[in-house]
């Protein structure tokens, strides 16, 4: 009778839906259902008889005791090992989290109870496993739900409201305030239906407290209802809330707490007025449909599904150059004849037609749900021929069925002709960019004595900043001199590269004609100055350079101090201004300065593009990091660095776009 008895217990643990072993006392495993195999991927055949804690492998990765092994033990050391256990009696009951098992971790429930013999001797001990990951981040989800909870009442965006049991209000939203004018504070904690007065001006019931009335009773007071399972939806018309009365939609759902019991309802109101004003007017609309076709501005033409014309209104009548009466009522392809000369689908006709036939009929071709657009080329239109938009649809009765189409036709002519002209312009204006580069130095003279490296970066096709080193052996001044320009003219895009073009025109004459350079500059200021009509001005520093003295002599015209960056001392001076930006006052006087350059000083010329390039931040550049640059690559050669500081402003910048030109010009002393 035992063994019949053991093979029943086998049988009986095999088939448990739940995750169940048995060890004995020696922490050997003597029974490993099906569900065990499932849930842990090892068969029964390949742990029974095992002990040493193997059982735990699956499980934790190591071996180590489990809920069966402690079950004798004293309720410290269970308490050591699981932070919450229930012991009822000697049965042990445990929720626990293993992080190792499974993708994200696993929570489980496990059972564990000592197994008696015949004469109440433990024998052994049986383990229950269920994974309860399912339920377990299901409360956690239902407890944000509930912290979340008066958040998105008060958020939601139809109007709504909560009551209890009692009818008392426990939640009246933001939105319901506003359709209301009626504040949460004043209505919370209130009943006998006084959350009605707002709508029908006298406390009576609304949809909220219906949701548990048989249908009769909703029906009597709601002439058209949905009931949703327990949820009603109704729209209704209340001729006394605003001025001309409101249409609503309403929803209106029982709450229940997590033991199912009901506990209140739920209630959102939606202003419809415009829509039900909407679908009435959609009702007038359709009994002028004729009228409506045969006025649109655009070309329109409606078939049937046999492809009869049954509206062509008085803009086809002009593009096409036949009346509505010859072509109403006709079929066979002939509305296709005053566009193509030939019988054969247009647009409206491919609507009824598979997708593969669309490109046989038009190489460009888009489709938006079952709408088509396409632009194309008509070599007949009437008289002339025509580029055109078109776009046709199909045309469904109420129950969705497909009873035609209709195509308008839009005549793009002058778009495609301006898109041309648009395109010619931005030829233009590249080749404008590429006049305006040719302004630039394309390589830089060798100067005894210094290093010179200089690059301007435009934010647009073209630009206001430039730059010059002029050689000065057309005047007869000391062999070795040369003028250093930089400057940025007001303004951006093609009035700036004028003004750029005459202003380094100007100057360089100037330059080219003067020794000194205040005279070059208040006679190029005089000249420019008198050819500014729009207001235009530009600020420049112009300088001369000199191989024998080791000195620029200069002329800040309202520019950014250029830095100088002495190597010895690590001190930076700046190159102040020396008069107003030229093309302000036609006889405002610039006086001279002049700066030695010794042996590893630098100057550093710049434009404002530089110093206010934004972050995404919107924070400038700005001077300072400009001085850090310098001075933590001035060991570098004047290419070096101009490069170190254009890689620096791009990182700064990151995604932002150039909004203004960038222009450096570095002289290092050698």
């Amino acid at each position: 009778m035992a063994p019949r008895i053991e093979g029943y217990c086998t049988e009986i643990i095999n088939f448990l839906p739940d995750a169940t072993f048995v060890i004995d006392l020696d922490g050997k495993v003597i029974a490993w259902n099906k569900a065990m195999e499932r849930i842990t991927g090892v068969p029964a055949s390949q742990i029974l008889e095992k002990g040493d804690y193997e059982y735990a492998l699956p499980f934790y990765g190591e071996r180590k005791p489990m809920l069966a092994n402690l079950i004798l033990l004293p309720d410290e050391e269970v308490e050591r090992r699981y932070n919450h256990v229930i012991r009822d009696g000697d049965t042990l009951v445990v929720d626990i989290f293993i992080p190792s098992f499974g993708k994200e971790g696993t929570y489980f429930w496990a059972k564990a109870s000592p197994l008696y013999d015949s004469g109440g001797n433990i024998v052994g001990a049986i383990e229950t496993i269920r994974d309860i990951t399912d339920r377990i981040r299901g409360e956690q989800e239902t407890k944000q739900t509930v912290r979340r909870l008066e958040e998105i009442i008060s958020f939601l965006p139809d109007a709504t409201f909560v009551i209890d049991l009692d009818g008392k209000v426990i939640a009246w939203n933001k939105a319901m305030e506003e359709v209301t004018g009626l504040q949460c504070a004043d209505i919370l904690g209130k009943g006998d239906y006084e959350y009605a007065l707002p709508f029908y001006g006298e406390r009576k019931p609304m949809l909220a407290n219906l949701i548990l009335l048989h249908d009769e009773e909703v029906e009597r007071r709601y002439n058209h209802i949905i009931r949703d399972g327990d949820t009603l939806i109704v729209d209704i018309f209340i001729p006394s809330f605003g001025k001309d009365g409101t249409y609503f939609w309403a929803k209106a759902s029982p709450l229940y707490d997590k033991d199912g019991n009901l506990v209140g309802a739920i209630e959102s109101i939606r202003d419809i007025s415009d829509r039900k004003r909407a679908e009435l007017e959609s009702e007038n609309a359709r009994a002028k449909f004729a009228e409506i076709i045969n006025f649109l501005p655009d070309a329109t033409v409606v078939i049937d599904t046999n492809g009869v014309v049954k509206a062509w209104n008085h803009a086809m009548e002009i593009i096409s150059g036949i009346p509505a009466s010859e072509m109403v009522g006709k079929g066979n392809y002939e509305y296709a004849l005053p566009f193509y000369g030939e019988r054969r689908p247009i647009l409206a006709d491919l609507v009824f037609r598979p997708k593969d036939e669309l490109t046989s009929k038009y190489s460009h071709i888009e489709q938006e749900g079952d709408t088509l657009v396409v632009d194309t080329y008509l070599p007949r239109s009437g008289n002339n021929a025509i580029f055109c938009w078109a776009k046709a649809s199909p045309l469904y009765d109420s129950n969705r069925n497909i009873t035609g189409a209709i195509e308008t036709i839009r005549d793009i002519t002058d778009r495609r002709r301006m898109e041309e002209r648009l395109a010619r312009s931005k030829a233009e204006l590249d080749i404008a960019s590429e006049i305006q580069k040719s302004f630039l130095p394309d390589t830089l003279p060798v100067i005894k004595g210094f290093d010179v490296a200089a690059i301007s970066v435009m934010a647009k096709e073209v630009g206001g900043d430039f730059f010059d080193v002029i050689p000065m052996e057309l005047v007869p001044l000391e062999e070795g001199s040369y003028g250093i320009l930089i400057a940025d003219v007001s303004g951006k895009g093609i009035p700036a590269a004028l003004f750029m073009a005459l202003s380094r025109i100007v100057v360089r004459v100037n330059a080219l004609w003067y020794q000194d350079p205040a005279k070059a500059i208040i006679s190029a200021n005089k000249i420019i100055t008198q050819d500014s009509k729009a207001g235009m001005f530009v600020t420049l520093f112009y300088g001369i350079l000199s191989e024998k003295d080791k000195t620029m002599t200069y002329v800040n015209a309202g520019h950014n101090p250029p830095l100088v960056y002495r190597s010895q001392s690590g001190i930076f001076e700046e190159l102040l201004m020396t008069g107003i930006a030229i093309g302000v006052i036609d006889d405002e006087n610039y006086e001279k300065q002049s700066v030695y350059i010794g042996p590893d000083d630098i100057i550093v010329l710049y434009t404002d593009g530089v110093t206010e390039s934004l972050s995404s931040s919107n924070e400038m550049f700005g001077e300072s990091r400009l001085k850090d640059i310098i001075q933590k690559y001035a060991s570098l050669n004047a290419l070096e660095i101009k490069e170190k500081i254009l890689q620096e402003v791009q990182i700064f910048s990151e995604s932002e776009p150039q909004f203004d030109d960038i222009t450096l010009l570095i002289i290092k002393g050698t």
